[in-house]
């Protein structure tokens, strides 16, 4: 979608427990958009990390401005996709869709494809891996979105100070886990499928099994790892028709637009 271009109408879907906006559309795209969207502007920024070989190398990267949702897809979001579309459940789901206590989670155990698709449905994308990153960190090269101190309050991740028995929460729960340019949960909680193939960077020194250019990235961490995979900068990559244990980390994401 070209920059400036509005979608054809608003959707509304009716889902259970709520009625809600899906995806903005129509005369009032832009509005939706800036409530449900961030805006982050063109120009460089600091990407990658020495820590791993993976993450490197660290070098300048100029990005032309998109927008980014403020938060991860929602279960009752992708509820009223599966709906609208016919497409798949996602696993554990009762048979009606996900209930009331989980609308506002990010959805997980999403596949690469699944991902994709939804935004196309939305009229929107998923994020490239470079804009996913800048999106996170800003331009200052920082370790975390909030900044280089680890403060565990501010994720949630495996060993993050929180119940043993708690998985994934609802969006908006760690109030700082803010990036500099107000997106929300970018570390933890839910690890989120970019566009990308999980490849070398260029410049980089990593050998990938011939496997792996099969792969597509995912990026931020989830409640299923430790701290140190919720960093701006890491990245692994899965499957994007994965399936079994693969799920169990619960892989969501959200949608971005040029």
């Amino acid at each position: 979608m070209l920059r400036g271009a509005r979608p054809r109408h608003q959707r509304l879907r009716t889902v259970g427990w709520a009625r809600f906006p899906v995806c903005h559309f129509g005369e009032s795209a832009m509005n939706g958009r800036q409530d449900s969207m961030i805006w982050i502007e063109e120009g460089p920024f600091t990407m990658g990390s020495d820590l791993y070989e993976i993450e490197g190398p660290v070098r300048q990267v100029f990005v032309l401005g998109f927008w980014i949702d403020r938060l991860p897809v929602t279960h009752a979001e992708f509820f009223a996709y599966v709906q609208d579309t016919g497409a798949p459940m996602v696993p554990d789901w009762p048979a009606d869709g996900p209930g009331a206590d989980i609308a506002n989670y990010p959805v997980e155990r999403v596949s690469w494809q699944e991902a994709r698709d939804y935004a196309a449905w939305c009229g929107k994308r998923l994020p490239t891996e470079v804009e996913w990153e800048k999106a996170a960190r800003g331009t200052d090269g920082r370790e975390w979105p909030w900044g280089d101190e680890l403060i565990e309050e501010h994720m949630n991740v495996w060993d993050s100070a929180k119940p043993t028995n708690v998985m994934t929460i609802a969006n908006g729960s760690r109030l700082g886990n803010v990036s500099p340019y107000g997106v929300i949960d970018m570390s933890g909680n839910v690890e989120e499928w970019v566009e990308d193939l999980f490849l070398p960077y260029e410049g980089g020194t990593s050998n990938f099994p011939s496997t792996q250019g099969n792969c597509r990235v995912l990026r931020g961490g989830s409640w299923f790892y430790t701290n140190e995979m919720a960093r701006c900068s890491f990245r692994r990559g899965a499957l994007p028709t994965f399936s079994g244990y693969e799920r169990a980390g619960g892989p969501g994401f959200r949608c971005a637009q040029s």
